[in-house]
């Protein structure tokens, strides 16, 4: 619900603003992204943090989604997915490609293909346990502590 709201008010300052873009709010982002946050910091941060950071999410959703469709010219061509990962982490790669052109494109390859490479270093022995028998890595993480 939160997360819907942050969206609606970013579709709203849109039109205040006059933007270009408009950017539709979606059920997909409502509901994969926003719900999935809202259980996550409901677990760390209660109920405060399971309305807070919904909200914020939907604000960069729709700002973000604004910013690279209106960046990289798709705003003539239609739609565009506003997940939030494609609201944050695409229009940093975009630019980069755009400004640093092939370096840009090598950086973000690297950096890309670097991340779960550091995952796994960070965790070798639990690593595939965790999507194998997630009921075991809970337990022997318990058992850690």
């Amino acid at each position: 619900m939160f997360g819907a709201l942050g969206q609606f008010l970013a579709i709203i300052t849109l039109i205040v603003l006059k933007s270009p873009v408009l950017i539709i709010a979606g059920f997909v982002p409502v509901f994969f992204d926003n719900a999935t946050i809202a259980v996550f910091a409901n677990n760390k941060g209660g109920l405060r943090a399971a309305m807070l950071f919904p909200f914020i999410a939907g604000l960069v959703q729709v700002f973000g989604s604004a910013f690279v469709v209106e960046f990289i010219g798709l705003a003539k061509y239609g739609g565009y997915l506003g997940m939030f990962d494609w609201a944050t982490v695409w229009p940093v790669i975009a630019v980069s490609v755009k400004y640093l052109g092939f370096i840009g494109v090598g950086i973000c390859v690297v950096a890309l293909l670097a991340i779960p490479q550091i995952q796994y270093a960070m965790n070798k022995e639990d690593y595939f346990l965790i999507t194998d028998d997630y009921e075991a890595y809970a337990a022997k993480k318990n058992a850690k502590k």
